[in-house]
């Protein structure tokens, strides 16, 4: 997708791409296997310089934070965090308590309590066993998967580690308003996750989408509720906006919110189409989607299927 308006800045990271979006939103689009986990950016409206996600991996953050410097020439005063999971808010113990942490009440409940669960889950995984998968992996690009993993876990067993939670929650939304701009704030109910946060500028209409867009990919289902997703989908296609940055994938359109809402119908509906025959979901392929749903490539296609399975036989 190409957007004339767009410029990609002349930035070095090896984490990700840095774009201008708009006079005040900037992107960072992770680089594929980079480690950094899902996308980042910034808002500068002048009063106020905003920080949205700050990725899985500190050094990644750390160039966030430079980048934003950078090009605004101030300190952030807040991060906002679009959900709970880990490779978007890593990064939070880079800020000290000058910068406010921004999320919805629900995704702070999820921190506290999923995030935390997950964090002691991965102290607890083997890593011999991750170093000899690693040892014997030949393919390149699966072994740079290994590598990010271990670095992750690694990094939550050292003994300075720690997550800065967010300290200003709200229930429906919020507006940080500039002087001549302002910057909503708005969570919807259950979809990627309970809580999702998207940042929008309706002056400049730029969307930060958080998860609840995955670029050409696989959104993964299994933390949220699929058919809520739909309804979501459909209240963001109302909003005025002409270029999103998605949780995961390149800077997108509106176009794509539609193809991930094709993606969800077609995979529920695959799935209980097995179901309801007494056939196994597992053997579902790309093959059988529409034919712009095959180019995509995802692990997480076997993952929602097997989340399916067990959501509809519940539902």
């Amino acid at each position: 997708m190409s957007f004339d308006f767009v410029k990609k800045l002349d930035f070095e990271s090896e984490f990700f791409e840095l774009y201008k979006l708009s006079e005040s939103s900037y992107a960072a689009i992770s680089k594929e296997n980079s480690g950094m986990g899902g996308n980042a950016g910034f808002i500068d409206i002048e009063d106020y310089l905003i920080i949205v996600d700050t990725t899985i991996n500190t050094k990644a953050a750390e160039d966030l934070k430079k980048a934003a410097s950078q090009y605004t020439h101030k300190e952030p005063n807040f991060i906002v965090i679009t959900h709970y999971h880990m490779d978007h808010l890593m990064g939070t113990s880079l800020f000290d308590i000058s910068t406010q942490i921004m999320t919805s009440d629900r995704t702070l409940k999820n921190i506290q309590t999923e995030g935390k669960k997950r964090i002691e889950e991965f102290k607890k995984m083997d890593l011999k066993e991750m170093e000899d998968s690693l040892a014997a992996e030949k393919d390149e690009e699966k072994r740079k998967e290994i590598e990010n993993d271990l670095k992750f876990i690694k990094t939550v067993r050292s003994d300075d580690f720690f997550l800065r939670e967010p300290n200003l929650t709200f229930k429906e939304g919020c507006v940080i308003y500039g002087k001549n701009k302002s910057v909503q704030l708005l969570t919807f109910n259950k979809a990627h996750t309970n809580g999702d946060v998207i940042i929008f500028i309706p002056e400049e209409k730029v969307l930060f989408a958080g998860d609840l867009l995955f670029a050409r990919s696989d959104p993964w289902l299994g933390s949220g509720d699929p058919e809520g997703w739909l309804s979501v989908i459909e209240e963001l296609l109302t909003l005025d906006f002409k270029v999103t940055v998605p949780g995961h994938g390149k800077l997108a359109s509106k176009e794509e919110f539609s193809l991930q809402s094709q993606y969800i119908k077609e995979i529920i509906e695959l799935v209980k189409k097995k179901i309801d025959a007494g056939e196994d979901p597992t053997q579902i392929g790309r093959e059988d989607f529409s034919k712009e749903l095959q180019s995509w490539k995802s692990p997480v296609l076997e993952w929602n299927i097997n989340f399916l399975a067990e959501f509809l036989k519940k539902s």
